[in-house]
């Protein structure tokens, strides 16, 4: 018996995210980490990591995807010291305020603004919300053994749109551009692409919306074209079948199983660039 078969495809709203999690399949957030190395994938699996920053960014998709549920989902720290400091999450009264609101996600003050402020720019740009006027969020696609969580789904005038929210440092397209391949959007893309193609039977488009995660917040809309689609299809694809042996062979290795020859950029060896953040690179 086929047990990827006996998954049933489906296309869901708002399912809770320890829900979605606990869903059977593969999800490309997941396979993504398979492209550092099999070692690296084995250990997410019974690692699975929640920081302040993924907070906030989950933070900053409800302020623009449901902003009327903000309040009831987020609870703001605003506690402030005699010398007028944000006092810090810990003492007696963090534990207090935690306890008070189990059920919440906590802010500070500053992310909280910060959330609202990517809400405001993004449903004040006019060709975002021609996106995002009506539609569903948290739109969980399964079919058979793989899921993906898409940040909404719409239609206009009878045509799918799989609509993404990013933040980026540059919205600009060569700089986001870049950094769209260097983190794997193409794969992320292209698996919503083919999710809701083989539980529909429909091509969606595939739209990405991308808003700087600074003041003044700029927002850019772009049209993801086939041209990635396909590669980033060529390139799951090929990161499913290492899976596949992985898990035949028991073997998970990490990044290199020998010795490697260091090589350095091709900048290095000529004119050097001392600030990357001038061709679009953070610098750490």
């Amino acid at each position: 018996m086929n047990a990827a078969a006996d998954i049933p495809s489906c296309i869901t709203s708002r399912v809770p995210a320890e829900e979605y999690h606990a869903w059977p399949g593969i999800s490309i957030s997941r396979l993504k980490v398979l492209a550092k190395s099999p070692l690296h994938y084995q250990y997410e699996l019974t690692h699975p990591r929640t920081t302040q920053p993924m907070t906030l960014g989950t933070a900053a998709h409800h302020a623009v995807l449901e902003p009327t549920l903000v309040d009831s989902r987020y609870a703001v720290w605003a506690r402030m010291s005699e010398s007028g400091n944000q006092c810090p999450r810990k003492g007696q009264y963090w534990d207090a305020f935690v306890l008070e609101n189990v059920d919440k996600s906590i802010l500070t003050v500053e992310e909280y603004e910060f959330a609202r402020a990517i809400g405001k720019a993004v449903r004040g740009n006019a060709i975002a919300m021609k996106y995002l006027e009506h539609g569903e969020p948290e739109v969980t696609l399964q079919h058979h053994d793989r899921r993906g969580r898409a940040d909404w789904l719409t239609k206009i005038d009878g045509k799918p749109f799989v609509v993404g929210l990013k933040t980026a440092r540059d919205v600009r397209h060569f700089v986001f551009g870049s950094a769209a391949a260097k983190l794997g959007y193409p794969l992320q893309w292209a698996w919503y692409f083919d999710l809701y193609k083989s539980i529909t039977g429909t091509e969606p488009e595939m739209i990405e919306i991308v808003v700087e995660n600074k003041p003044p917040h700029a927002v850019v809309v772009y049209i993801i074209n086939e041209d990635i689609i396909l590669q980033g299809r060529d390139e799951y694809e090929k990161l499913l079948e290492v899976l596949a042996h992985c898990q035949a062979t028991g073997e998970w290795p990490g990044p290199a199983e020998c010795e490697q020859v260091l090589t350095l950029p091709s900048w290095y060896y000529g004119e050097q660039v001392d600030d990357l953040t001038s061709i679009g690179i953070e610098s750490e």
